[in-house]
């Protein structure tokens, strides 16, 4: 169950292809575009298993981990890395669950297991290189499949916390509100701005992360600089100020 598409491949997806009014493939001159921090990003959007009113201390195990590998100076589609998950805690899929995400169960009982997926992954990303001869970046929207679907999956799989999961990444949920000047906002949101509508189903990892790149390649093309601005030491400074500023409001 675990599938990498070639750039090649991806070419030949229609939903992949940008065109204008008129039909015509778009074609952008890449020597006005500054140089990016990273050689290449890596669009990542879990799903996780998930029960109505779960809440954010329901034990959440990862079932679709599924990113797209973008080229740092064109955010063209160099490939794709997908898998679905098998839970270990609760391996059957509430019926919430899988109306959300419109994933089976029988999808899910042939899937292989977390630390599985991340040894296929790892070899992914040493056939690129990444995090060692080339830099690389995760782009997520939000902070919530880093900062708690991957740190909860590493407690349940019993395993340490990969080092690239464990460096900061690019929220470009964050970097859209701020280059635009507008309220942060979902997916659905940053493709209205640019008279796009979502194409897939909504909360499957793999249609998500596609909207995703295209988001980034849009903001590539209006000069947004993908600079890392979302990390785990931030989120940690901020809930220690939560609990101090709850502290006085007590005193």
């Amino acid at each position: 169950m675990i599938n990498n598409k070639s750039s090649e491949d991806i070419s030949n997806d229609k939903s992949f292809n940008e065109k204008n009014e008129e039909g015509v493939t778009k074609m952008y001159d890449f020597q006005d575009k500054k140089e990016q921090p990273f050689q290449y990003y890596l669009c990542f959007d879990v799903e996780a298993t998930c029960e109505k009113g779960g809440g954010f201390d329901y034990k959440n195990e990862i079932i679709e981990f599924p990113i797209i590998l973008l080229e740092g100076n064109t955010f063209e589609i160099v490939e794709i890395f997908h898998s679905y998950v098998k839970p270990s805690v609760k391996p059957i899929l509430s019926d919430f669950c899988k109306e959300l995400t419109g994933i089976s169960q029988t999808t899910i009982d042939v899937s292989p297991s977390f630390p599985e997926v991340l040894i296929k992954f790892q070899e992914f990303l040493h056939k690129y290189q990444l995090f060692y001869e080339n830099t690389c970046a995760f782009i997520t929207d939000g902070p919530w499949d880093i900062r708690d679907f991957v740190r909860k999956q590493c407690t349940i799989s019993q395993i340490d916390r990969p080092s690239y999961f464990s460096i900061p990444w690019v929220d470009i949920r964050a970097l859209f509100s701020k280059f635009y000047n507008c309220e942060r906002t979902n997916i659905d949101g940053m493709l209205t701005r640019y008279g796009l509508e979502f194409v897939g189903h909504k909360h499957s990892g793999i249609d998500d992360v596609k909207n995703l790149t295209i988001i980034a390649k849009r903001m590539w093309e209006d000069g947004v600089i993908f600079n890392v601005n979302d990390d785990f030491p931030k989120w940690k400074e901020n809930r220690k100020s939560k609990k101090r500023s709850r502290k006085c409001k007590k005193e």
